[in-house]
């Protein structure tokens, strides 16, 4: 049976999110036949995933008592980047790199506020830690998915809250939230915090959207994307309050990390980040034409490396500022032409804006590893894309991209060692050889970009 994505019987809004999601996934299961056989599956898979990452939390327990090792050096790479920093921080010494060196790819990114929220967890053993975060990314991606229902809901877009039930499989099977979860990385914590902040700023609550900013800019910058949104809806007077408070407020988180861990030291390292993400494209460890494939970096810098070596850099430049030109131009014309009204009453404008923005940043970016968001925004789209026939190719795409992490585990399962190679990688991956990642976030801006050169006034 064909899965119609109307699901019938029930209001298309309500003030009890929770509870609507539920009866649209009771109405989702009893209306379709293919829903419910998807669904079992994927659920299937799912707690079998669950198990192995459980073994591999055994894991920092079994390792020492079996051959000796430190359990600490069997966490996940990045969760042993994170408390390293910690360590550092801690013993006051340098959380940066010094020089040209070439282990980029390992190395704390981070503003040094974010080491310190890391402390507390050196208390703890290497077991808990991996426990601990865990149980947060696996509640932060409840949570994330979560809030666009409540979004969808509150914007009045009864077709995307639907739309999150049938894209429910996807939503567990969603290769960036096993990838973040095997390696503790903070991507889709990233994603849950950019979601909480593009819904304050449509909504204007300016605490909450300054709260929002100030912990994004304290980890990865340009996850403040949605920052721009009242600046482009012309929304003045909140967008200066909006900037002028997070100033403050990420003073306020320099000055109260100056107090734990000492002026002297903590504005070194700050300037020391600073200096760090100057330099980050010059020192990072590219991939060039002599590389047997391109790897998990589907930058567009990486791609342009990877094709043309080191005349890819100013090829790449050249690339990214041609993608960017329309939508420099969208904002150009919003400036000129602003709405005038705030984010909620005029949803889909401003989650097209939101969106657009998102993929605007990370085309720009050297380091393009993940697409977080791009889970929800497939969603989005999914729903409000009138043309079926337009984004059946998108949907092709990001099904390749979602289910990378199954072809993973079942090529491991097949294979044994065989199918890992130094990096690690996966040899049966089609993403080390193809930007997969990359297409998908292209094929969602240009849908985006068109459609809002179409509706933005």
């Amino acid at each position: 049976m064909a899965i119609d994505t109307e699901i019938r019987g029930y209001p298309p809004q309500s003030q009890t999110y929770l509870a609507d999601w539920w009866r649209n996934l009771r109405a989702a299961w009893h209306q379709s036949v293919l829903f419910r056989r998807v669904l079992v599956i994927v659920l299937v898979w799912m707690v079998l995933r669950l198990g192995i990452q459980g073994l591999l939390i055994a894991g920092t327990i079994l390792t020492d008592d079996l051959v000796g090792m430190d359990p600490a050096s069997t966490l996940p790479v990045d969760m042993q980047i994170y408390l390293t920093a910690a360590e550092n921080f801690a013993a006051r010494e340098s959380l940066y790199l010094q020089g040209s060196l070439q282990i980029l790819e390992t190395h704390y990114p981070y503003a040094p506020s974010f080491a310190l929220a890391f402390t507390p967890f050196l208390q703890l053993s290497p077991f808990a830690v991996a426990l601990v975060h865990t149980l947060l990314h696996i509640a932060a991606y409840i949570w994330l998915y979560l809030s666009w229902n409540r979004i969808f809901g509150k914007l009045g877009l009864p077709q995307a809250q639907q739309m999150l039930i049938w894209t429910l499989p996807a939503w567990l099977i969603f290769s960036t939230f096993w990838s973040d979860l095997a390696y503790l990385n903070i991507y889709l914590i990233m994603a849950l915090f950019a979601t909480l902040l593009i819904e304050a700023v449509l909504e204007e609550r300016l605490f909450e959207t300054v709260l929002w900013l100030a912990v994004i800019l304290q980890i990865k910058p340009h996850w403040a994307f949605a920052a721009a949104i009242p600046l482009l809806l012309g929304r003045y007077r909140f967008f200066i309050r909006m900037i002028g408070f997070s100033v403050v407020a990420y003073a306020g988180i320099v000055v109260a990390t100056g107090l734990v861990g000492g002026f002297e030291y903590v504005l070194a390292q700050y300037r020391e980040y600073v200096e760090f993400l100057a330099r980050l494209s010059e020192d990072f460890p590219w991939r060039g034409p002599d590389a047997p494939f391109l790897g998990y970096n589907h930058s567009i810098t990486q791609i342009s490396v990877y094709l043309f070596g080191e005349a890819g850099f100013p090829i790449s430049m050249i690339v990214k500022i041609a993608l960017l030109a329309p939508l420099a131009a969208l904002g150009l014309r919003c400036l000129l032409r602003p709405i005038g009204q705030p984010g909620h009453r005029v949803p889909q404008v401003s989650l097209d804006l939101a969106f657009v923005l998102y993929m605007g940043a990370f085309i720009w970016l050297d380091m393009v590893w993940e697409l977080s968001l791009g889970i929800a925004v497939f969603t989005y789209l999914r729903a409000t894309v009138e043309n079926r026939r337009r984004f059946r190719w998108v949907w092709v795409l990001f099904v390749v991209y979602a289910v990378i992490d199954v072809w993973q585990a079942l090529s491991y399962i097949v294979l044994g060692d065989a199918a890992i190679v130094p990096g690690p990688y996966v040899i049966t991956d089609p993403s080390i050889y193809l930007p997969i990642i990359m297409l998908v976030l292209l094929s969602f801006y240009g849908l985006l970009l068109v459609r809002l050169w179409r509706t933005a006034h």
